[in-house]
């Protein structure tokens, strides 16, 4: 059972990692290619202030996973889980984010779908640390 928690562990980790670093390098390469027109319709931001908040967001976002990773504000990571799923909700689902056909929209319930269990996988560090270690 400990080993089931420690792989879920790893795949909240992986899969929020994963978005971070990829939505770092959208707002870099943003930013370097002055592309401050940016549109991502499940944002609520746009242009300049959009690749802002995706840079800062990102960073909040690989600082929340090191620190879970090392044991240090654990508690963060889970918080940071939810923020992600409410934001997934909200922009592809209760916006008028328009998707091009279906493949899209199946793309996007599985991200979704992901990012859900990533946020219930991130729920095993409210367990005790003495419960979190492997033996």
């Amino acid at each position: 059972m400990k080993l089931l928690g420690l792989i879920l562990r790893i795949y909240s980790y992986l899969f929020h990692t994963i978005l971070c670093l990829f939505l770092l390098g959208l707002g870099i390469v943003a930013t370097i290619g002055g592309a401050h027109n940016l549109v991502l319709g499940m944002l609520p931001w746009k242009g300049a202030e959009l690749t802002h908040y995706l840079l800062i967001l990102s960073i909040a976002g690989l600082v929340s996973v090191l620190l879970a990773v090392t044991g240090l504000l654990r508690q963060l990571f889970p918080l940071w889980c939810l923020v992600v799923v409410v934001m997934m909700i909200r922009g592809f689902f209760l916006s008028p984010f328009a998707y091009s056909g279906p493949d899209q929209f199946r793309s996007v319930v599985f991200l979704v779908v992901g990012a859900v269990g990533a946020f219930l996988s991130s729920l095993q560090l409210f367990k005790s640390k003495e419960n979190l270690r492997l033996r």
